[in-house]
């Protein structure tokens, strides 16, 4: 059983999320997670091109996908179409065991105008950002198939069988998709000026978080005024932008604590921080150990 805390180790020009597949060379993402191995139980907010699907497999997690929340149970399931913006949390520090699978449409993109008349439809279709997946009929089926696609990258090393295994069950949940929701071509998926303005923001965020950040550099960078700008962060995150920012700071300061001897004050400098003690304070609050102490028990 693998277990993982992230699946995003860059991110592309646009801020969505680079995946760090099994497979660096397939773009298949399967792995076993843990809430409590979050930062205060709570992913941080991303998109991707990549199809998500998470199948709650003890406990139970809320889902936001676009500022909507979803209650996911043991056993029950979400599907985040392509490019949505969501992450998974507990607001009450419940723990949650879950399969997490990445798949990229571009494993489908063989023949283009089967592509352009079953998969596009699906993943560019503005009517369905997500799927609560229940285990009944059709849906149970999807989950079936998850279930199955993640034993087939459960062991470290993945055989040649597994990777003709991972298409076919791609293609048996888009078929299922495909042929239980009312698809329209013309459907044809536009985000909202709020989304675009947030993404810009979070963006912005992403390229100079070891910078200082102001509100009204945030703001700038989604075009907006500062209230506008806490009130979509709100909506959609559930944040303040200090707090998103301080999220993705305290984040990306894993890899140099995990990977590298850096002390704690240096780290605390090359990630944002105004001080080593207020990055241990904010370190303690949202991972419940100091740095040091995380460093000791997961680094080793």
């Amino acid at each position: 059983m693998l277990h993982t805390v992230e699946y995003c180790s860059a991110f592309n020009p646009d801020a969505s999320e680079t995946v760090a597949y099994n497979n660096p060379l397939f773009p298949v993402y399967a792995r076993y997670g843990i809430l409590s191995s979050y930062p205060d139980y709570s992913a941080i907010s991303h998109w991707h091109k990549d199809l998500e699907f998470i199948l709650i497999k003890k406990g139970s997690m809320t889902y936001n996908v676009n500022g909507k929340l979803i209650e996911l149970s043991e056993d029950n399931g979400i599907m985040v179409n392509s490019r949505q913006l969501h992450y998974g949390f507990s607001a009450q520090h419940n723990e949650c065991e879950f399969i997490c699978i990445l798949l990229s449409p571009e494993l489908l993109q063989g023949n283009t105008w089967f592509y352009q008349n079953y998969i596009e439809p699906v993943i560019e279709n503005a009517s369905c950002p997500y799927l609560h997946l229940a285990p009944l009929n059709w849906q149970g089926r999807i989950l079936a198939a998850l279930e199955e696609l993640y034993h087939c990258f459960a062991d470290e090393s993945v055989q040649p069988p597994a990777y003709f295994a991972s298409n076919r069950y791609f293609i048996t949940i888009m078929e299922l998709l495909y042929e239980n929701l009312d698809w329209k071509v013309d459907n044809r998926s536009t985000e909202s000026s709020g989304l675009i303005s947030l993404k810009n923001m979070m963006k912005y965020i992403e390229d100079h978080y070891m910078k200082k950040l102001t509100l009204e550099s945030i703001a700038q960078a989604g075009t907006c005024c500062k209230s506008h700008c806490s009130l979509l962060f709100k909506k959609y995150l559930n944040d303040t932008p200090v707090i998103y920012a301080t999220k993705l700071r305290l984040r990306k300061s894993l890899t140099a604590l995990l990977t590298s001897d850096m002390s704690i004050t240096d780290i605390a400098y090359e990630y944002g921080f105004c001080t080593a003690s207020y990055y241990c304070e904010t370190f303690r609050k949202y991972y419940g150990m100091s740095p040091l102490a995380y460093r000791k028990t997961v680094g080793s």
